[in-house]
């Protein structure tokens, strides 16, 4: 299992489609520096990489890593023929059969220059697995190939819009609840939270919701983001927080309130805490002094 980690998104460097006779094998290559993602719409590709082991028949997958010695464990016994993409991913990237997931990371205005900072997520893509929806992959690859053709203008940039809908394509059939089920659980609460920021959200009213006891919640959210719901929903609610400072005229008091949090000093704490400035400084560094208005 792969987890990508984004922004950016993986960015696709070349495809192609080829055809296999009886006899005819893959490349054998190592640490190549890019993802080779194969995906066999006939016939069979016996691939090795490392010390594993895969066929991939039709309708099959196989994302080959880039650190990695991959090759053909034999030569094809039909005719065979598959989609590959060469992509790479800026960010980084985790094997998830050794590595957890990455967690939640927090960012201030101060690191990144910019009152309004990206958080990092992940990708969670199948390393080997048979898709449910073959033919609909299938017809992506075949617009990607097809968007070589289309002018310099308009056809790199939907090449890579129909790479990310492939790659969506793939995440959709990776069943998180059956394979990561304490990932699924963080995920499903972190929907929940950004849906919910602007409310009393108690540990008990999230349990409810998700039908967990709140501390399996509190666990599974530590494990995959690295963070409790509390501080997960309070870094939501700064974020929204720093828009309303930049964006109105609102008291400290009225944007605490709008973002959620139920006392003035609580948000101010939590806020210095994660942007290591007040939100008044926050606010006269980016707009100046501006009046004040009571709620």
């Amino acid at each position: 299992m792969l987890q990508i980690i984004a922004p950016p998104l993986p960015t696709l460097l070349a495809a192609g489609r080829n055809t296999f006779d009886i006899g005819q094998s893959h490349i054998n290559r190592n640490n190549i520096g890019v993802f080779d993602l194969l995906v066999v719409t006939r016939g069979q590709l016996f691939m090795g990489e490392d010390y594993r082991k895969y066929n991939v028949c039709r309708g099959n997958t196989l994302i080959l890593y880039p650190d990695r010695y991959h090759f053909s464990v034999s030569p094809c016994d039909q005719v065979t023929e598959f989609f590959w993409f060469h992509f790479i991913s800026s960010k980084g990237w985790r094997d998830l059969t050794i590595s957890k997931p990455v967690h939640y990371e927090e960012k201030s205005a101060e690191d990144c220059g910019n009152f309004l900072s990206e958080s990092p997520f992940g990708i969670t893509l199948p390393k080997y697995c048979k898709i449910s929806n073959p033919e609909a992959v299938e017809l992506l690859c075949s617009k990607i190939i097809a968007a070589e053709t289309e002018s310099i203008y308009s056809g790199e940039w939907q090449r890579q819009i129909l790479f990310q809908q492939l790659l969506q394509e793939l995440s959709n059939h990776m069943h998180l609840a059956n394979s990561l089920p304490a990932f699924a659980v963080a995920e499903k609460a972190a929907v929940y939270l950004r849906k919910n920021y602007a409310k009393k959200v108690t540990y008990e009213d999230l349990g409810r919701a998700l039908r967990f006891h709140p501390n399996h919640i509190a666990r599974c959210m530590i494990q995959s983001f690295g963070c409790t719901p509390i501080e997960y929903v309070n870094k939501i609610r700064i974020d929204q927080a720093k828009i309303l400072l930049v964006s109105t005229d609102w008291s400290i008091d009225r944007i605490s309130e709008s973002s959620g949090f139920t006392q003035s000093a609580y948000f101010s704490r939590i806020f210095k805490k994660l942007e290591h400035v007040s939100p008044h400084q926050f606010r006269k560094q980016y707009v100046g002094k501006l009046p004040t208005h009571k709620s």
